[in-house]
């Protein structure tokens, strides 16, 4: 074992470093962050958020229905957590037409616990 004393130096990290670092990603959303996403999801829906998300939805052929549990293990659906405990997810969203849609919302969950979509874009 290196003591403290002998260990090399570490390397200066980047001032980004703990905001660009992963610790985990998936495709399945943890069952904890559900019911704070699925509020999410259920204002989007409502369209109960600011007019800047509805820019795509509103342009978009169908209209968004109330997003099914499928969309916590869908293929479309991923997640990063990064080592700061802020984690983001992409959901993909169901519409009248299509289950799922090309329409896609990113949220944030951040360290302090606060959540929001921050983005709604077509892929």
């Amino acid at each position: 074992m290196v003591s403290p004393e002998t260990r090399p130096p570490s390397p200066p990290r980047h001032p980004c470093a703990n905001f660009l670092t992963i610790d985990r990603t998936g495709d399945v959303v943890p069952e904890i962050h559900r019911p704070a996403i699925r509020r999410q999801l259920d204002a989007l829906t409502a369209r109960e958020v600011p007019e800047q998300l509805l820019e795509w939805v509103d342009s978009y052929p169908a209209v968004l229905i109330r997003q099914p549990d499928d969309v916590w293990t869908h293929r479309y659906t991923h997640f990063l957590e990064r080592d700061d405990g802020s984690i983001t997810f992409e959901i993909p969203l169901w519409t009248t037409d299509e289950s799922p849609s090309d329409l896609t919302a990113q949220i944030e969950l951040e360290a302090d616990g606060r959540i929001h979509i921050y983005d709604v874009h077509v892929l």
